[in-house]
């Protein structure tokens, strides 16, 4: 049994290493697009300003219509703490969402065939399918923290432990991405079907101010509205895109835009829906019969359960804020670290019944090949991309426009002296053009 685990503790070391080593190979320190008003001008602008209350204004204010207030205080601890401005690192360090995912994701395996299934997760969740928010500092830190501190969220409220440290999880995650309010009402009902009422009216008061903050001057709202007007018109195009976005982790096709791409896609987010639609009638029905007496359901469970409505709470409000911008948004690099995160918990669904060792190879050996597609698929991209944002920071350092701005936007906001400023105070390095 010793050498059998240690075999699959070995197999599932192989894609978590290489996505390490990606991450430290395909990642660049030089800002794209919105990583220049998150970071370098958040920054600057901090730096000259000294009244308390403009400072706070400046964190406190959305790229956007995302209030990216984690985002902001990472960029001014890489620069009290580490006396850096860097990229790389910030992506690097948003990343350590991941080990709080995979140490729940264990937990929650059942004991038996742990390490098979283990291996298993990390093929899923670790592929290539999400590049943008693995190379792009914004889309990372947002997403990842988002993720991270939510599921953290409800790991500790399924267990029933660190009532307060839940919440601040909670406000951590809205904080970093404005889908991180979606684990206020998850939280609710996970107190909701454990009866801790007390805590569900302390969690409803607190949370339910940090909303009415959050919405506080927001700029958005216009938006939101003609997004939700297009919504009432089409109400076909966010249905099938709700599909669409959760079957996002079986796209490969490089963002090409041909009808073969959504039906795909779509196919398997209805198979995911109705996959965990019928588990959770069969499998939960029981249940919660038995939770209407009193007997209430497993901290595994529940844990799975917030997971699942994260997933399709995002698919819900992406296809019916986005649909106004065509098909093809739904599968955008960032959106599809969702799908992926939806397919493992769909996957960890699927563990939680006793499955046999045939079985379980089976679905590990469709795992692998699973991530040897996308990496087949994706990797090559991600070099491009690499060397693309390379070649246009030199254009962009010798004022002729980049890093996704004209030459007259870069001189307009001073975009390339902002960084040459920092390079010269030794608090931001370029990367290494060879």
């Amino acid at each position: 049994m010793l050498r059998k685990n240690i075999y699959f503790i070995s197999l599932a070391s192989i894609p978590i290493l290489l996505f390490v080593a990606s991450l430290f190979l395909f990642s660049i320190n030089a800002p794209w697009l919105d990583d220049f008003e998150v970071g370098p001008m958040t920054l600057k602008n901090w730096l000259v300003e000294e009244d308390f209350t403009k400072r706070f204004d400046l964190i406190w204010a959305p790229n956007n219509e995302h209030r990216v207030v984690i985002l902001k205080l990472l960029v001014l601890f890489n620069y009290y703490v580490l006396g850096q401005f860097n990229i790389q690192w910030m992506i690097w360090e948003s990343h350590l969402y991941l080990i709080p995912l995979f140490y729940f994701a264990f937990q929650v395996l059942p004991k038996e065939n742990r390490w098979i299934n283990f291996s298993t997760l990390a093929f899923i969740y670790l592929s290539f399918q999400y590049t943008l928010s693995s190379y792009w500092m914004i889309a990372a830190v947002q997403h990842n923290s988002v993720i991270g501190f939510g599921l953290i969220s409800t790991y500790l409220l399924s267990k029933n432990k660190y009532f307060v440290a839940a919440i601040l999880c909670t406000l951590l995650a809205a904080l970093s991405n404005s889908d991180g309010l979606f684990f206020i009402p998850i939280g609710a009902f996970l107190l909701f079907l454990q009866y801790r009422w007390k805590e569900l009216f302390i969690w409803l008061i607190v949370l339910i101010g940090l909303i009415c903050l959050f919405f506080l001057k927001y700029p958005s709202m216009n938006y939101h509205a003609y997004a939700f007007q297009f919504f009432l018109e089409n109400p076909s195009k966010s249905f099938f895109g709700f599909f669409v976005f959760l079957g996002g982790f079986m796209d490969f096709f490089k963002e090409k835009n041909i009808p073969i791409r959504l039906y795909v896609t779509a196919g398997f987010g209805l198979a995911i829906v109705k996959y965990a639609y019928q588990f959770c009638l069969g499998s939960f029905s029981n249940k919660l019969e038995n939770w209407k007496k009193g007997i209430l359901l497993s901290s595994n469970d529940l844990f799975i359960l917030s997971g699942i409505l994260f997933c399709f709470t995002n698919a819900l409000m992406i296809s019916v804020l986005r649909a106004v911008f065509g098909d093809y948004v739904y599968l955008i690099g960032n959106y599809r670290i969702y799908a992926a995160l939806g397919f493992l918990f769909t996957t960890l669904l699927t563990f939680q019944q006793p499955n046999a060792i045939r079985k379980t190879c089976l679905i590990l050996i469709v795992a692998i090949g699973y991530w040897g597609f996308s990496a087949f698929t994706y990797i090559p991209e991600v070099i491009a991309n690499k060397q693309r944002l390379t070649k246009s920071y030199m254009e962009f350092n010798s004022n002729k426009g980049g890093l996704g701005f004209t030459a007259e936007q870069v001189s307009k906001f001073k975009l390339a002296e902002t960084l040459q400023e920092f390079e010269k105070k030794g608090i931001y390095h370029p990367p290494k053009i060879q």
